[in-house]
């Protein structure tokens, strides 16, 4: 008889996430191939390239990084830091108030 074996939410998850990063490997690939192909055709009427590098089509390294949920982390950071900044902004705005009502 054989026995079932049964997957953790964790490991449903990681095994999604290989799928879709495998998924857009292949994507990537027949996008490096349609690029190749461009060398041979794809110029616009004076002769120039419309597309220069296969990230104009498409940037795979963000989409992995959306898939392995990077992109959440750097979003986070960024949108920390940019409240730390406009903190600062209004602090500086408050000091120069007080020192202008101080100065009359």
């Amino acid at each position: 008889m054989e026995q079932i074996e049964m997957m953790t939410m964790k490991e449903l998850h990681l095994r999604e996430e290989a799928h879709n990063l495998q998924l857009i490997d292949k994507q990537e690939l027949m996008t490096n191939f349609a690029f190749e192909n461009r060398m041979v055709q794809g110029a616009d009427k004076d002769g120039n390239y419309v597309v220069k590098e296969p990230s104009q089509i498409a940037n795979y390294t963000k989409i992995r990084k959306k898939i392995t949920g990077e992109i959440e982390k750097d979003e986070a950071k960024v949108n920390q830091l940019k409240e730390l900044s406009d903190r600062a902004q209004r602090a500086r705005e408050e000091a120069l108030k007080d020192l202008k009502k101080g100065g009359n």
